[in-house]
C-alpha cells in the first residue's frame, strides 16, 4: 500500500532547491554534449535533405593588395552558439592574379568537416611574367557548435598552355566551372583550356582558321559552357558550347554567352557575348550535337535523381549586337527524341545592355513548364541615357519528348535610384543575386540597391559619408553578397558591405572584399 507525506513546507523547498541544483549541474555537464549531438544531428541526419550544407551560416570573404600578388581571405558568420570571424590567412605571392573561384563543397558528417578547392589563375607567372600558372588550393572548415577551425594548403600547380603577360597590352582572363570540368583563357591566347577537377587532365579548344584569341568564357547552373573567340569590333568571331560532361555540344559563328542565376554577366565593349551581326540567328542544325542525358544512359550511370530538372540537357545562349542595344537569344540541347535548337527570339531595344542574370527555374511537373526570371539591367536609359532601369522578363519553357516551346514575355520594368550615365563614359553596372534578392549597383552610384524578387520592394545600402562610389557587387552559393566601394587599387576611401541570404545587413568593414562563386570565376581587371 503506497502512503503520501506532506512535507513541511521549508523541507519542501530545501529539498526542491537541492534537486534542482543536481538538475543543474547534470544540464552543465550533458548540455554541450547533447547540443554537439544535436548539431551534428541536425546537420547530418540523413531523414533531412542531403544537400543541407553544415558552414550555410558561414562565408569566406577574399581582398587582394593593389598590385594583384597577394589575396588575403577571412570566413566570418554564425554558428549555433557564437558569431564573427573564425579564421584568416593569405595565399601567394603571385605575379599577378587574374582570376578566383571556389570548388563545390565536400562535406563529412562523421568528421564534421567541410573542404572545398580555391582556384587562383596567375596570368603573369614565372621569370619573365608571361606564363599562365592555376594553382589549387585545399580549404578545410572543421566545424563544431561555436567554431570553425579552417586550414587552406597548396595542393596542385598547373602550367597551361596559354599565352600571359601584360606586356603587349591588357590581357583579360576568363575563367568558369561546373562540377567536374575548369574553363580558362587569356585575351592573348588563340586557345582556351578545359582542366579536369580530378585529375587535372588539360585539353584545348580553338575556333577559326586562322585560330581566334578568346574573349569571354561564361557557364550555367547546368554546367554548360560558352567559350567565345574574337571581340565584337573584329572580323571574325565563333563560339563553342560545352556540355557538363566536358564534350562540345554545339559551336558557330558570333561571340555567345550563357547566364547562371549567382553572378552577371557584364557586358562590355572588350568582350562577353557579342554576336556579329552578320550572323545572326539560330545556327545549322547539324552543328549542335546531341550531350548524353540521363534519358540515355542507363546503361552507364544511374536513374536521375527526382528532383532533376526536366530542362537539365537544354541551355540558352544570349548574344547582344554591337551598339549594345538588343538582344538575341537561343535554346538548344537535347530532349530524349531530338537535338537541336528549338527556340529563339530577341529582347529589347535598350539604351545599353549592362548587365544580364537568370532567375532560379521553377519546375511544374504536371504542365510539364520551367519558368524563369531573365534580368536586364539598362544604365543607359531614358531620354538622356542616365537614368538605370531593370527590365525583368519570364521565360517559359514548355517541354515535351521531342520539343520544348519557349515565351518570353516582359512582366516588369523598374526604375531603379542609381547614376547611370551617356554611353560615352564608359560606366559600370552591377548586379548579383541570391534565391531572394538582387544586388545592383553602377560605378557612379554612391549607393547599391537591394531588390525583393517577389515584391520588387528596394532597398538603399550604402551612403557612407563622405560618399563613396560602388566598386563591385559579388555574390556566392549560400547567399552571401559583398558589396564593395571605392577602388581597391586607388588611394580614398573603402568600404564594404556582407548582405545575408535573407538580405539582411551582416557585416560592414573599411576595405574592399568580394565572395567566390562555384560557377564563373571572379575576373580582376588587368
Amino acid at each position: 500500500m503506497m502512503r503520501l507525506y506532506r512535507l513541511p513546507q521549508g523541507e519542501f523547498w530545501r529539498r526542491k532547491t537541492k534537486e534542482l541544483k543536481t538538475m543543474k549541474t547534470l544540464m552543465n555537464t550533458i548540455y554541450p554534449k547533447f547540443a554537439l549531438f544535436a548539431f551534428a544531428w541536425f546537420a547530418f541526419s540523413p531523414g533531412l535533405p542531403a544537400a543541407t550544407p553544415i558552414d550555410t551560416t558561414l562565408y569566406t570573404r577574399y581582398h587582394t593588395d593593389p598590385t594583384q600578388t597577394i589575396i588575403d581571405w577571412n570566413v566570418c558568420g554564425s554558428l549555433p552558439d557564437s558569431s564573427g570571424c573564425y579564421g584568416s590567412g593569405s595565399l601567394g605571392p603571385f605575379g599577378r592574379v587574374g582570376a578566383l573561384m571556389e570548388g563545390e563543397p565536400t562535406t563529412n558528417r562523421i568528421a564534421n568537416t567541410v573542404t572545398r578547392a580555391i582556384y587562383v589563375l596567375d596570368s603573369a607567372s614565372g621569370p619573365n611574367q608571361n606564363e599562365v600558372v592555376l594553382y589549387v588550393y585545399t580549404k578545410v572548415d572543421t566545424i563544431t557548435t561555436d567554431t570553425d577551425t579552417v586550414t587552406i594548403t597548396l595542393s596542385q600547380t598547373i602550367s597551361l598552355p596559354l599565352v600571359g603577360g601584360i606586356s603587349n597590352g591588357p590581357n583579360q582572363t576568363s575563367m568558369a566551372a561546373n562540377k567536374q570540368f575548369l574553363f580558362i583563357g587569356t585575351s592573348q591566347s588563340p586557345v582556351a583550356v578545359e582542366v579536369n577537377k580530378r585529375t587535372f587532365s588539360v585539353t584545348q579548344f580553338s575556333a577559326g582558321s586562322p585560330p581566334i584569341n578568346i574573349s569571354s568564357i561564361t557557364a550555367n547552373d547546368y554546367g554548360y559552357a560558352t567559350l567565345s573567340f574574337g571581340s565584337f569590333n573584329t572580323s571574325d568571331t565563333a563560339f563553342i558550347v560545352v556540355g557538363p560532361d566536358g564534350s562540345t555540344v554545339e559551336d558557330g559563328d558570333g561571340s555567345q554567352f550563357v547566364l547562371n542565376t549567382d553572378q552577371a554577366i557584364k557586358v562590355t565593349a572588350a568582350h562577353a557575348g557579342i554576336q556579329r551581326p552578320a550572323h545572326g540567328g539560330i545556327p545549322d542544325l547539324p552543328r549542335v550535337r546531341p550531350f548524353r542525358s540521363p534519358h540515355d544512359q542507363e546503361e552507364r550511370v544511374l536513374a536521375a535523381p527526382a528532383a532533376a530538372p526536366i530542362d537539365g540537357t537544354l541551355y540558352t545562349r544570349y548574344n547582344v549586337d554591337p551598339d549594345h542595344t538588343n538582344i538575341g537569344w537561343n535554346v538548344c540541347g537535347s530532349l530524349p527524341g531530338s537535338t537541336g535548337c528549338y527556340g529563339s527570339g530577341s529582347l529589347g531595344p535598350f539604351g545599353k545592355v549592362g548587365a544580364m542574370l537568370e532567375g532560379e527555374p521553377k519546375t511544374d511537373r504536371h504542365a510539364n513548364t520551367v519558368t524563369r526570371a531573365i534580368y536586364v539591367l539598362d544604365p543607359a536609359s531614358g531620354p538622356n541615357q542616365n537614368e538605370v532601369v531593370l527590365y525583368v522578363y519570364t521565360k517559359v519553357d514548355t517541354i515535351t519528348t521531342d520539343s520544348d516551346t519557349v515565351t518570353v514575355t516582359l512582366s516588369q520594368t523598374i526604375s531603379l535610384p542609381l547614376v547611370g550615365d551617356p554611353l560615352s563614359s564608359g560606366a559600370l553596372p552591377f548586379m548579383a543575386a541570391n534565391t531572394q534578392f538582387l544586388f545592383l549597383g553602377t560605378d557612379q552610384s554612391p549607393q547599391a540597391v537591394e531588390l525583393d524578387k517577389r515584391t520588387f520592394s528596394i532597398t538603399q545600402l550604402g551612403g557612407f559619408t563622405p560618399p563613396i562610389n560602388v566598386f563591385a557587387i559579388l555574390a556566392n552559393q549560400y547567399g552571401y553578397a559583398t558589396l564593395s566601394f571605392g577602388n581597391f587599387r586607388g588611394g580614398g576611401n573603402k568600404a564594404f558591405i556582407v548582405a545575408g541570404p535573407d538580405g539582411s545587413d551582416e557585416e560592414e568593414g573599411d576595405e574592399t572584399q568580394f565572395m567566390l562563386d562555384t560557377v564563373m570565376g571572379l575576373l580582376l581587371r588587368p
